[in-house]
């Protein structure tokens, strides 16, 4: 009976029948919020943002119509729809979800996947077959549409997939030739977890009355995923994930770092520690970045260190725990990472180390997403959360014993006796809540 009824419900929105029942045979019950709102604004071809948290379900809201709406299957001359990924890994992650949907809605369709770093030749012959659902990184894609092997001529829907990265300065050249390329007639959809005034604006240049749908109020960030934050000095970071297996024994775990020499240095020092860890950075080859990721998809890896590359390329089932071990400037970046779990209605927790800067950055992160951040201690091998004046009583011992510690090195006077504030020790008094 649900089966059906939930059938009902995204024919209701107007796709076609093979579409509709395509979510049914995928297991999909009932549409999600944000597919609610933009697969009828999607299939009237009207220009969007489509702002909303991760996990929500952006990738169908924005395919579904596409394919619905999509015409002139067998007399198409290029593309139909194309979809343009900040990274490799989004990008054939969006490929697959293509061909499932594809597949699923039983369409004469086929999806092709345009990634930098493969052969050019190879890729020239696959666009000579048609394929009407192309998905790619700006880079690549725009060589093939300056060469014209990507011709753009029939396409219906151009979506820009991490809308904010795409117009960072790194893609915007790339991105914007694409868009000079694209007809006036297709619709454009920008999809992200956040979109900047500045990308609004940008962005705005090459849309017709574009509606802004944000749905920011969809409670993922609170509702399905814990935030916890540990007070932690730099310099004991890599230690403290050992000493946090111990007690979480996560399933599968994302590791972020700023930078990618930390990235390499933090999965080393792991693998030293004896925790089944590995990294990917931009600057790899892609072979090896996608064997990193089926690893962790299998289970044979249970960390994976990456920057924040991994925050908007990378959707892996089952991410129980993401652990940051810094706290990036820009408060959208922590949204990516933490957004990494609690994905499609499970739970997940999202574990950030810091010190007393950063737990500033954290409080303004938290207020202006309406999520609350946990405040924990590791106690005896056990994960307590203290009092929050307790917590921060803590922190002020970490900070002055941390002083002291560097004005002894700058005397020459040698090393202070360490009380750091992240040993295993029992407070007395303390009586914080176990997890």
């Amino acid at each position: 009976m649900c089966k059906y009824r939930g059938m009902n419900e995204f024919a209701d929105l107007g796709l076609s029948a093979g579409v509709a029942e395509a979510f049914s045979a995928l297991g999909l019950a009932t549409p999600t919020k944000v597919q609610r709102l933009a697969i009828p604004r999607i299939l009237a071809k009207r220009d969007i943002f489509l702002q909303s948290e991760t996990g929500t379900g952006k990738t169908f809201a924005y395919l579904a119509p596409a394919l619905s709406a999509a015409k002139g299957l067998s007399a198409a001359r290029g593309p139909l729809i194309l979809v343009v990924c900040p990274t490799q890994e989004l990008a054939v992650q969006v490929a697959k979800q293509a061909e499932r949907l594809v597949a699923a809605s039983k369409l004469p369709m086929q999806a092709f996947a345009a990634l930098g770093g493969s052969p050019l030749s190879r890729q020239e012959s696959a666009l000579k077959k048609k394929p009407h659902i192309v998905v790619g990184t700006p880079g690549r894609l725009g060589d093939l549409v300056a060469a014209r092997v990507l011709k753009l001529d029939a396409l219906e829907f151009l979506v820009l997939d991490e809308a904010d990265r795409l117009f960072s300065s790194e893609y915007r050249e790339s991105v914007e030739a694409i868009l000079d390329a694209a007809p006036e007639s297709c619709c454009a959809v920008l999809a992200s977890a956040t979109i900047s005034a500045a990308t609004r604006e940008r962005a705005g240049a090459y849309m017709h009355e574009p509606e802004a749908l944000a749905l920011l109020d969809e409670g993922v960030l609170s509702r399905d995923i814990e935030h916890w934050v540990f007070y932690v000095e730099h310099r004991k970071r890599i230690d403290f994930i050992r000493r946090l297996e111990n007690v979480l024994r996560p399933r599968k775990c994302l590791v972020f770092a700023s930078s990618g020499d930390r990235v390499g240095r933090t999965a080393e020092r792991l693998v030293e520690r004896g925790l089944p860890a590995d990294s990917i950075v931009s600057k790899q080859e892609k072979e090896r970045r996608r064997v990193a990721i089926e690893r962790l998809e299998k289970g044979s890896l249970r960390y994976l260190v990456t920057t924040d590359l991994g925050a908007r390329g990378l959707d892996i089932q089952d991410i129980s725990h993401v652990i940051s071990i810094d706290v990036p400037e820009d408060g959208s970046w922590y949204v990516h990472r933490a957004g990494r779990t609690g994905r499609a209605g499970r739970k997940g927790v999202s574990i950030v180390l810091a010190d007393a800067i950063e737990l500033k950055r954290l409080a303004k992160i938290a207020v202006e997403r309406d999520f609350v951040f946990r405040t924990k201690r590791l106690d005896s091998g056990e994960v307590v959360e203290p009092p929050v004046e307790e917590f921060f009583e803590y922190v002020e011992k970490g900070e002055a014993e941390k002083r002291a510690y560097r004005a002894s090195a700058r005397s020459g006077a040698g090393r202070p006796p360490s009380q750091a504030p992240d040993r295993a020790e029992r407070r007395p008094g303390n009586s914080g809540r176990r997890r």
